[in-house]
This record gives C-alpha cells, structure tokens and sequence, in this order.
C-alpha cells in the first residue's frame, strides 16, 4: 500500500474549494480564454459576466451543458474562502476601487500558490515514509500557515518563491523515495504523453510529474505507485481506472480528466458530478 491505514482526511480541509465561502474571487482575479473552456475571454480583474451580485454564477448548474469546461475543472486550493474572512465589506466587483481590488486579488493569488503546496506538502504525510520524512513535511505545513497568517496588505506583496523552493526540493526528494521502490519505473525522461495510447498498459511507479497527458488514454492501466506531480491531465482517459494509490493527484487534475463510476480516487479526493454515474 502506498499509503497509510486510517488515514485522517481532515487534514486537506483548509485546501479545499468552498464556493459557497467564497465572495467570488476566482471569477473576478484571473484572465481567463475561452478557448480554454471559459464564458469568453477577460481580463484578470474584470468580474465574469455570468458572476451575480450574490457571488454565485448564473450558469453554475448548467457548466457542462454550455462547455464550461474550465469553469468545471478550476480548484483554488481553498484560498477563496481564505482570503473572504478578511473582507469585512463585500465588494461589488464592478465598482470597487483598482487599489482595493488589486490587494485582494493579489493576496488571493498568493495564498493560493501556498494551498497548492500545502496540499502536496499534507499527501506525505498519509504516504508510507519513514517517520523522519514526515516530520519534514509538518515543519514545512507550519511554516506555510504561519507564512500566510498575516494582515491582507502583507500577504498582497508577500513573496512566497523561498517557501515554494524549498517544498519543491523537499517533494522532489520525496518522488525519488518512490521511484527507488519500483524496479521496473521507466529510466528514460519523457514528458509529453499526449494523445498517447497506455490503455491497460502496466505502469507500476510510473513517473508522469510535470507531463502532458492530454487527451492521453490511461483506461484499465495498472497505476500503483504512478507519480502525477504538476502533470496536465486535461481530457485524460481514466474511466475504469484505479487511481486510489498513485501519488500527488489534486482534484482539478481530477476535474479535468474524464472518468466514470468505475474510476477510483484516492480518498481525499472527489468523483465530479459531471462524470458519468449511472
């Protein structure tokens, strides 16, 4: 088993997207292209058309029907409803001051870059490792938390690339832990799957970390141990598949593959509505 027996899943909480917490952020501070399966194209700081005054999208029940596609897959990492509890005054996004507007987003941005890491930092800590291992990992979750546990003016410039790289080294080391444990991974370094046929193909500790598997067909494969560390899984084949023991999946990579109800997760992950059930 890759990972522990009895696992305590509260630990992801604070990483998880809560809309209903959340003041509408995501759709108000990022660009977004509809070519990558947006309403249309807008600028980063420009409120979606389809965001309400309420802070709810207009079409949030109906995303699939309208190709929504990257609506549907988008995860903040929880820093949406991070960063609302330090609004006391909801905005109106289309007439709130740039200044105002711009530390807000900023700080969302920012938080959401340390969530991202804290969710991959808090998956060593349910994996099997040595002990000394996952001591790492909690000292660096406590510096992250204390990083980010500062006023909004503070964390809109606060620079996060030391805390990131050294995370980064630390889940690095942590890749090679489990590429050591399987004989068979693949030696030679690719990254570019896509479109790559692996139907039920035995990929035991396969390394697909900062891969693109777009529209690559992993149905059936046998992923035990398969490292999926910042790959792009957009259009990715996993119905039927067993995902429950591969390392540093995150839900928007889950988001934005296609599975089924024979696909299995990890279980701090969740099976999109939009996927077939039935």
């Amino acid at each position: 088993m890759i990972y522990e027996k009895g696992i305590d899943l509260s630990i992801f909480e604070p990483y998880k997207i809560n809309c209903e917490s959340c003041t509408g952020l995501c759709c108000v501070a990022l660009f977004f292209s509809k070519s990558d399966g947006f309403p249309k194209d807008k600028k980063a700081g420009i409120a979606c058309k389809n965001l309400q005054p309420d802070y709810k999208c207009k079409l949030y029940s109906q995303l699939s029907k309208h190709g929504l596609k990257g609506c549907m897959a988008y995860d903040c990492f929880g820093a949406g409803q991070y960063i609302t509890r330090y609004i006391k005054d909801f905005p109106n996004w289309r007439t709130i001051s740039p200044k105002e507007a711009e530390q807000i987003f900023n700080s969302f941005l920012v938080v959401m870059r340390v969530h991202q890491t804290l969710w991959y930092l808090s998956q060593c800590l349910i994996l099997q490792l040595p002990q000394p291992e996952k001591e790492k990992a909690k000292l660096l979750i406590d510096e992250g938390n204390m990083l980010i546990d500062i006023s909004l003016e503070r964390l809109a410039v606060l620079d996060t690339q030391p805390f990131c790289e050294k995370s980064n080294n630390y889940l690095k080391h942590i890749c090679t832990i489990f590429k050591s444990y399987f004989s068979n991974s693949s030696k030679v370094s690719c990254n570019n799957y896509i479109g790559k046929n692996m139907k039920q193909k035995n990929l035991t500790g396969k390394d697909f970390s900062m891969s693109l598997l777009i529209a690559a067909n992993l149905e059936q494969a046998n992923l035990y141990g398969a490292n999926f560390l910042g790959s792009d899984t957009r259009d990715t084949n996993i119905c039927n598949t067993d995902l429950s023991q591969c390392l540093f999946l995150t839900q928007i990579q889950i988001n934005s593959a296609n599975g089924n109800n024979k696909t299995v997760l990890p279980p701090y992950l969740q099976k999109p509505k939009t996927w077939d059930v039935t």
